[in-house]
């Protein structure tokens, strides 16, 4: 029974965070009604299969794995760009099925390389800090507009939505505290929120389906289009992707050693392979290329599940829901807002994750300095409207307007440069 709870609530932690983005880039490319929802399922059964083989094969860690957030700002920005440069929205998409494949075979061939285990040293408690603080910056414009009903359409602030909103959040903390129920408190707040809104009539009606089985086809949108002038953004999106991913892992790492819980070590090169193979059936699939999830991290420190089974079985989950379409039109039907509310307390909980990752760093002078400069930057970044680097290349457009990036970015080459010099005085 515990490990039934325990893979129910991986299965909810992973769809309440990865719902949104399918459903944002199927509205940008017009995709409405069936086509929308076989959208949604390809995504799930590539992030359930991807969550899978990770644990298995690649960095072995629960880890999820979620669409990534710098292709769905390559998408979107392709939205409107990719009319004009492809002609349609559907020679658009198979522009992106292209990239998805080129981005996989690139990530393969840096991991074979041994590109990983170099990046990995620059990964330290200063940095991931830094990613740490960030990550939060970004994630609560986004979970705060979920809770107060914004987006859709919807431009004001809706008073019911956000009251039943700090409701599950407040009976998630209580779950929190109780003995027994207390690690499955996503799973219980979210049902509980679920039941809430559904009383109040703010649930979505769930579209009736005509499929009861329906597997999820290749090359939805016809045969990838190659473009070469896609290549340099492919590379530069794929090494961020790659950085995110060490990011992750380090971070989840972090938290197994302080419940002590045993992993296997440098099992980086095999992550970066097996990332690469997702992304491959990103392109394959018709998808949206997925990505680790540093917000696994909050979940385990929270929920103290730390297992691979249970995740595993999770995964599993998600890809067999993705296979019958009235059950994934019925959890699509969960209210944003329900799935923010939800997960607020495990993402604010990663702040504090970064104050233990600033602990262990000894000297605090440089740490200040980079962190400071970083974090400016990064935050900042996050209130320049998306609109404003349209005139730049895709590339620089997609690395520029995600702040989280760019701050992490910048803590990177700040911490190398100033530990060069300390090495050197020394």
């Amino acid at each position: 029974m515990k490990f039934i709870l325990s893979a129910l609530q991986w299965a909810f932690f992973i769809l309440a965070g990865s719902l949104v983005v399918p459903i944002s880039v199927a509205s940008s490319y017009g995709l409405e009604g069936a086509d929308a929802l076989e959208f949604v399922q390809r995504t799930f059964f590539v992030l359930g299969l991807a969550g899978i083989l990770q644990a298995w094969l690649g960095h072995k860690l629960p880890i999820q794995e979620g669409p990534a957030g710098l292709w769905w700002g390559v998408m979107s920005l392709y939205a409107g760009l990719g009319i004009v440069l492809f002609g349609s929205h559907m020679e658009t998409l198979r522009v992106m099925q292209y990239a998805f494949l080129l981005s996989g075979i690139i990530s393969i061939l840096l991991s074979v390389c041994g590109l990983i285990n170099k990046l990995t040293q620059y990964f330290t408690p200063t940095v991931i800090g830094t990613y740490l603080f960030l990550l939060v910056a970004q994630l609560s414009g986004s979970f705060l507009k979920g809770m107060a009903g914004l987006g859709g359409g919807q431009k004001t602030i809706q008073g019911s939505i956000l009251l039943l909103s700090i409701c599950i959040i407040v009976a998630s903390l209580l779950f929190m505290k109780v003995p027994r129920i207390g690690q499955y408190s996503v799973l219980f707040s979210m049902l509980a929120g679920w039941g809430l809104f559904a009383l109040f009539g703010f649930s979505k009606p769930t579209p009736f389906v005509h499929n009861v089985i329906q597997l999820p086809h290749i090359f939805v949108f016809g045969l990838p289009r190659i473009e070469a002038n896609m290549v340099i953004t492919v590379l530069f999106v794929t090494l961020l992707l790659l950085t995110n991913m060490l990011a992750s892992i380090r971070v989840v790492q972090q938290v197994l050693t302080q419940q002590n819980v045993p992993f296997e070590q440098n099992r980086f090169k095999q992550a970066g392979i097996v990332s690469g193979i997702s992304q491959l059936l990103g392109g394959l699939f018709s998808t949206i290329g997925p990505v680790a999830i540093s917000g696994s991290a909050g979940f385990i420190a929270s929920s103290k599940i730390n297992r691979r089974l249970p995740f595993l079985l999770g995964s599993a989950l998600i890809v067999l829901m993705s296979i019958f379409p009235s059950v994934t039109a019925f959890f699509a039907a969960i209210p944003a807002a329900v799935g923010y509310a939800a997960l607020f307390p495990v993402f604010s909980g990663m702040l504090g994750l970064a104050f233990k990752e600033f602990e262990t760093v000894e000297n605090k002078e440089p740490l200040f300095r980079i962190a400071g400069f970083s974090l400016f930057t990064g935050i900042g970044i996050m209130f320049i409207p998306a609109q404003a680097y349209t005139s730049l290349p895709p590339f620089l457009a997609s690395f520029l307007s995600n702040g989280l990036v760019l701050g992490t970015v910048l803590a990177i080459v700040l911490d190398a440069v100033l530990s060069r010099k300390k090495q050197k005085h020394i």
